[in-house]
């Protein structure tokens, strides 16, 4: 006899209470995981920001936190280096806001370079218009390798 037809033979219907009560044990089970997970995740996401590739090294992806840490790293350094000025939000300009919030999305490295006396480029330096755009696109940068960190902890990506 072929296997679908014994399945209608012995067809069984459970019956609604015993339904209900997998139901709600099931979702019962699941709420502990998810809460676990998503805290984790929300940590993953903050120490992606704040260290950039340190969300990966937590996931133990080693080598592309590395790879990660290395790159952005050197875009802000040659950023400072072109003396690329900072945006600040009180300028009024809606670029000038958003540029301050790209920039800001680098993390740590930002507020580091302040403290230690890095108050802004030289507008009139040759280079500082590539030095905003290298300290810019660092901060984008890490957006993409928090997005990643995020996809790779929700099992999105291998």
């Amino acid at each position: 006899m072929p296997a679908a037809s014994l399945l209608q033979e012995r067809h069984f219907e459970p019956t609604s209470d015993m339904a209900r009560r997998s139901i709600e044990e099931a979702e019962t089970a699941a709420k502990p995981q998810l809460k676990t997970a998503s805290g984790r995740l929300v940590w993953i996401c903050v120490a992606a920001w704040f260290i950039p590739g340190l969300g990966h090294y937590w996931l133990g992806r080693r080598w592309r936190a590395l790879i990660f840490f290395v790159s952005i790293m050197t875009m802000f350094l040659l950023g400072l280096a072109m003396k690329g000025t900072f945006f600040s939000t009180g300028s009024g300009s809606l670029l000038h806001t958003l540029g301050y919030f790209g920039e800001l999305c680098i993390g740590l490295p930002m507020p580091v370079a302040k403290f230690f006396g890095y108050a802004g480029g030289d507008p009139f330096f040759i280079s500082s218009d590539y030095g905003t755009a290298y300290l810019v696109s660092a901060g984008m940068l890490n957006v993409l390798t928090i997005l990643d960190a995020f996809d790779i902890s929700m099992q999105r990506k291998p």
